[in-house]
Order: structure tokens, then sequence, then C-alpha cells
């Protein structure tokens, strides 16, 4: 497993060893997390690519999980192995566009190579959201369809592969997500509301999280967790909706229990362009 930030490639990881799989982790150089020293593994930077491949050679390994998140690589030729100059050309097409252009085009590499890249809903297929209604009340007229927004929007952001997720309020779309990610984007609505500037009184507007069109669904399937539902409180939103099927909800129960905890709905839908 190449493995980024956040806690979903930690989780694949104790999944993994529990079940005597015996997982060889990558960490990338300068963002990797301490807990893959538990770990057979290797730091290697997004240019080793000829130390990946005879790591996984010399292990025997043919499948590979791509898992968390990572920050977009700079290309730097004296840090680049030959297996990597010899990728460039295809490497610079890739990152002309979003992240699915960028990691849809790491998969053909590992693909050419002959190693399978798997996907984390494999590995545990009980991450994925279920349809409709998780916790609290199905969601009412107004919440549907500051949803229905919302998931239009991704769908919109999906198409130009720059985010996953809007945040709709009053039946309009107030933010959608950039490169700052889901956090940064309710970050910026909890400034919007603290500043005044949504008029909506009480506590209201859906936070939506859907799988790009076109989206190669081995990697970066949206994500919500525990972190999710407490900045959608404060951003004083009344629930998250989510594409169902498509989706991960990481330490699901924990989720579920803030949620209700702090009175927001969590459901899952299972079209972003015909929601509730």
């Amino acid at each position: 497993m190449i493995a980024g930030r956040g806690a979903l490639p930690l989780i694949l990881a104790e999944h993994l060893a529990a079940n005597s799989a015996d997982p060889l982790i990558f960490g990338v150089g300068g963002e990797h997390e301490p807990w893959i020293e538990q770990y057979d593994h290797e730091i290697l930077g997004w240019g080793h690519f000829g130390k990946r491949f005879n790591a996984l050679k010399q292990r025997g390994i043919s499948q590979i999980l791509l898992a968390g998140s990572f920050t977009r690589p700079a290309i730097e030729i004296t840090k680049m192995d030959w297996e990597a100059i010899k990728t460039l050309p295809q490497i610079l097409g890739f990152m002309i566009g979003g992240d699915n252009s960028l990691l849809s085009g790491v998969i053909k590499v590992f693909e050419k190579r002959g190693v399978e890249v798997v996907a984390a809903q494999h590995v545990m297929p009980e991450l994925l959201s279920p349809s409709g209604s998780l916790v609290g009340r199905k969601p009412n007229k107004k919440a549907s369809l500051n949803m229905r927004r919302a998931s239009e929007a991704t769908q919109v952001l999906g198409q130009l592969d720059i985010g996953q997720a809007a945040v709709a309020v009053g039946g309009r779309v107030i933010a959608v997500e950039g490169v700052e990610g889901t956090d940064g984007m309710l970050a910026r609505v909890r400034d919007l509301r603290a500043s005044g500037k949504l008029t909506e009184n009480g506590r209201n507007g859906v936070l939506v999280k859907a799988m790009k069109p076109n989206q190669d669904a081995r990697v970066d399937l949206p994500t919500i967790g525990v972190e999710t539902i407490l900045m959608a409180h404060e951003a004083g939103l009344a629930g998250v909706g989510v594409h169902a099927g498509q989706s991960f909800i990481l330490h699901r129960d924990q989720a579920i229990a803030t949620a209700k905890e702090k009175g927001l709905f969590i459901y899952g839908f299972d079209d972003p362009g015909g929601v509730i």
C-alpha cells in the first residue's frame, strides 16, 4: 500500500494485518505518518518508481492499494530514478488535469508493469456508505432541496476534476471544495456564518460528498468521518449527504454517534443526479 495522510491507510493496514496479509507499506517522503513504522515499510519519494517496483518484485507482491491524501508531487528530475525519468512524459500528461487524472495515470504506470491496483472497498467493503438514513430523521423538504443543489454542484465540480464536495444553504450553493479539501471548505462556511453572511436562521444547510463522474473508483473515493461531522456541526449545518456505495464512512459507529449527539443527520443517496 502507498499510504498517504488521514485515517484510511491505517484502518486498511490494521485490517490487513489482522487477516494475516502482512502488508508492505510505502510511505511518501516528507508526508508519511509515524504509524507505518509498525509494519514492513519503505519511505520513498514519488520519483522512486524503480525502487518501488524492485521492492514489490523482491517480495513477490503483485497487488497494491493507494490510500489517503497526498500532496501533488513536484517534478524534480534530480530526485527521480531512471524508471521515473523514462515515464516522465506520461507523468507530465497526467499532471495537467485534476486529482482523478493524476491518480488514474499513476494506476496506469503500475498496471503497465503488471501490478494490479486494488480498490480499498474490495479489501473492506464495510467502509462503504449504505443507502438511506444512517442517523437522524429522513431529510425534510428544505434539507432535501439543499442536498439536491449541493449534489448537482458536486457533479459539475467532478466533470472539471476539481473536487467532490459542496455545501448548500437556503436552496443555493454557498461553497464548493477546491484544493483546500473538505475541512478547509467547511471552515469557510463556519466563518461565513460567524460573520453574518448566511442569513438563514437556526441549524440549516447540507454538506454533500459524491464521487466524480467517470472517476476511477479504485482511488480517492469521497470520505467522511468523525472530524467531518464535527466540522459540519461547527459550520451550523443540519446534515451530511453521501453517495451511497461510492463513499467511505470511517469509524462509522463513532461518526454516527457524533452526528446523533450533535443533532445532525447522515443520509446515503444512490444517484447524485436525482437526490431525494
